[in-house]
């Protein structure tokens, strides 16, 4: 367990732990990126529970005092809060770059290999053959459902996006069947309140997606399925690769599941945009007519 991260160690025994012990753990994970600003008197009010709960909890996840946490949370990268230490002064823009492309191929290669194939396609499918097909975002979370909307939409119809700018979303909830499919977007730092949201939905046998990142607590919990994406970043905030690489995977496998039908409205709606005249087609497709695409 020495070499682990405080991640790690609270995740395998989470299940184990006491209403209280679980409130503070979930409150480091959520502070992961500035846990080391804090002393454990402030960690503890932080969290709302007393200091000797937090001095219990960091003996039984290793560690010999809250000294050794925070040498170990600067010796990483930062997570969740946006903060981070300050750059070195003439660092060559060549090494930069290159963090930034092991960082986010590292993410990739851990969401990837972190997804159960039986639950992706399980997904596929789902997405595929729902009547009607909700995507819910709040904050950054909202224009990562923008985007999957957007592919979606592509391949089959009744793709909504909620919430709808200035509107609640009861009105819509009210419309939800057991026949749909409902896809949160929960990437950190998502509203303290969603998973009550999903836990109504799943009450009353909402079938949910639930796409968040590495640090989320027992996801399975409010959701039928869930995918969990590594968005460490290389600085302060973090990074979406991940998260946007899941989300061509599945419009992806999506068209490939419903390819007949993908395919006839794909091509309508390319006939649509150059009626239209909405987009530089001659610019997307490199100056090739419609019909040498097709070939």
């Amino acid at each position: 367990m020495q070499d682990q991260s405080i991640e790690i160690r609270i995740k395998e025994i989470y299940e184990q732990l006491s209403p209280t012990q679980q409130k503070l753990a979930s409150c480091i994970l959520n502070h992961q990126g500035d846990i080391a600003t804090y002393s454990a008197t402030e960690l503890s009010k932080l969290a709302g529970v007393s200091k000797s709960a937090v001095t219990r909890l960091l003996q039984r996840l290793g560690y010999r005092d809250f000294g050794e946490v925070k040498k170990q949370v600067r010796a990483a990268r930062r997570w969740g809060a946006p903060i981070a230490q300050k750059m070195p002064d003439g660092e060559p823009l060549s090494n930069i770059f290159q963090d930034y492309v092991k960082c986010d191929q590292a993410n990739i290669q851990k969401t990837l290999e972190s997804i159960s194939p039986i639950s992706y396609k399980k997904a596929v499918q789902w997405i595929s053959s729902a009547p009607k097909v909700y995507i819910i975002g709040y904050r950054n979370n909202h224009a990562l459902g923008l985007h999957l909307r957007q592919q979606l939409t592509q391949c089959r119809p009744n793709v909504s996006l909620l919430p709808v700018p200035g509107q609640t979303l009861g009105e819509e909830i009210a419309s939800f069947t057991k026949e749909d499919v409902v896809i949160i977007m929960g990437i950190r730092r998502r509203p303290a309140w969603l998973k009550n949201l999903m836990t109504s939905l799943k009450i009353n046998d909402i079938r949910l997606i639930y796409i968040t990142d590495h640090a989320d607590v027992n996801p399975s919990e409010v959701s039928d399925l869930h995918f969990s994406c590594v968005v460490r970043g290389v600085s302060a905030f973090d990074s979406y690769a991940s998260v946007m690489n899941l989300i061509s995977m599945l419009a992806n496998s999506v068209y490939q599941e419903s390819y007949n039908d993908a395919h006839v409205r794909i091509q309508k709606i390319e006939s649509t945009y150059q009626i239209l005249n909405e987009l530089d087609m001659a610019a997307l497709n490199n100056g090739a007519p419609m019909d040498e695409l097709d070939d």
